[in-house]
């Protein structure tokens, strides 16, 4: 079970054991989803399932499903964990590993990203909301994670775009950490024109990224 002393690298750890069984879980909530794809007029299918495993740890599971044979599914996985200073998300794959790093979302950076989005949610209806609207942000195949370092508020971050905003933070062994989020308009310079061309990459190849088979937690 996650509790509030565990390292990030503890967590990573406990979470590993849980691998196995929880993707055999998922693979049967989405074929309880066959008939709902066939009958589906409108793609992407979204799917939701909150889930508690038997070691206590809670996972927050989002599907898209592009087509009615349910031929390609990027599924993503968070495990929340709900602490004093805040919430923190935890990802990762259980896909390609050589390609993702995992990626912790901090108490601050999802304050920032409800606060500068616009988004008035908190807890697990916060999560759905990134994932939904963010749905690529641990997808190193096309060059996201992690990306250009840069320098915000005197510091320096390595960044992340994803559709509604850039991620900052630091790379601490095999894990980004996300500090904090800013929105594209937020950016000044020369920052401003490379992270806009590369929100325009990411929302003209959005379609050819969605159809990458896998899972991420």
């Amino acid at each position: 079970m996650i509790v509030d002393t565990m390292t990030h690298a503890e967590v990573y750890a406990e979470l590993a054991k849980e691998r196995e069984a929880i993707t055999t879980w998922w693979r049967h909530q989405l074929e309880s989803e066959r008939r709902r794809a066939i009958k589906c007029k409108k793609f992407p299918l979204e799917i939701f399932r909150d889930y508690t495993s038997t070691r206590k740890n809670r996972y927050m599971f989002y599907s898209r499903v592009f087509d009615k044979r349910m031929r390609y599914i990027l599924t993503g996985v968070c495990v929340i964990r709900l602490a004093p200073e805040g919430l923190t998300a935890y990802t990762t794959w259980l896909g390609d590993q050589r390609l993702i790093r995992p990626m912790v979302l901090t108490p601050h950076m999802l304050r920032r990203y409800a606060e500068r989005a616009k988004v008035q949610k908190t807890g697990s209806e916060l999560m759905k909301h990134y994932f939904t609207h963010n749905p690529h942000g641990a997808d190193s195949h096309n060059n996201r994670v992690v990306g250009r370092s840069v320098r915000w508020n005197g510091e320096e971050h390595q960044s992340c775009c994803v559709e509604e905003g850039i991620l900052l933070g630091q790379v601490v062994g095999d894990i980004y950490i996300v500090r904090t989020f800013i929105t594209y308009d937020m950016c000044t310079g020369h920052q401003q024109q490379e992270f806009e061309a590369k929100r325009k990459e990411i929302l003209s190849g959005r379609d050819m990224y969605n159809k990458i088979i896998g899972f991420y937690l």
